[in-house]
């Protein structure tokens, strides 16, 4: 009996470890990746806590990146861009985030699109301007 309450524990653990483990991977584990900012603005609009209560003084900009990574692989997240006296994201502008599989992490913030690697930037269709001589 006392053998199979030790079984049961360590099975429960287990189980605990590896979903929890999957939960952390998904929500904080970042990796770099790389968007371009739609043409189009979004709308203003009053920012919000958790709860939905308006927060005071302060506006939000909610944007969905197509984000790219290193790797080439693909990922599609929203983000709410907000603050007090924040200005939304140069349309078209190319930006770099650590992001998550569920959020970005670190940014995102501009970049030049120098700064973008080659194979993420021929998935991206992003194209560096060539010197007239």
């Amino acid at each position: 009996m006392r053998d199979a309450g030790r079984i049961l524990a360590i099975l429960v653990a287990a189980v605990v470890i590896i979903f929890g483990w999957k939960y952390y991977e998904d929500t904080y584990q970042a990796k770099t990746a790389y968007a371009v900012v739609p043409a189009e603005v979004p709308v203003k609009k009053q920012a919000t806590d958790d709860d939905g209560k308006a927060i005071t003084g302060e506006h939000a900009y909610d944007y969905k990146f197509k984000f790219v990574l290193k790797n080439g692989e693909k990922r599609t997240l929203d983000y709410e861009l907000s603050g007090e006296k924040v200005k939304p994201f140069t349309p078209n502008a190319v930006i770099k985030a650590e992001i998550s599989k569920k959020r970005a992490i670190k940014g995102p913030n501009e970049i030049s699109k120098d700064k973008v690697p080659n194979k993420v930037r021929k998935i991206l269709n992003i194209e560096i301007g060539r010197a007239h001589v």
